[in-house]
């Protein structure tokens, strides 16, 4: 499934959840410089969705907050995790 994110590098907390111009909002602490928030954003995506790393992959976005992840995951049980953390905007990992 592919998902739409918003994402906030340098922040205090990680965390996934909420909205975010009308995508899911993704927070992460590292800085974005040398992919390093790239990097963090597809581990802090994958532990929100319950799958590995590797099943999370950066298809848009690489130098921009907005971003396209595709992730390894049934379609069905993805779309209701995505829902529930577009719903919960302090789900903190």
């Amino acid at each position: 499934m592919r998902i739409n994110v918003h994402v906030r590098a340098g922040q205090r907390r990680q965390s996934v959840g909420g909205m975010a111009g009308g995508s899911l909002a993704v927070r992460v602490k590292a800085p974005a410089v040398d992919g390093k928030a790239n990097a963090a954003v597809l581990e802090v995506v994958a532990a929100a969705f319950g799958v590995r790393v590797r099943q999370v992959r950066l298809l848009m976005g690489r130098a921009s907050p907005r971003k396209v992840l595709e992730i390894d995951i049934d379609p069905d049980e993805g779309a209701a995790r995505e829902a529930e953390l577009r719903a919960h905007p302090t789900g903190q990992l």
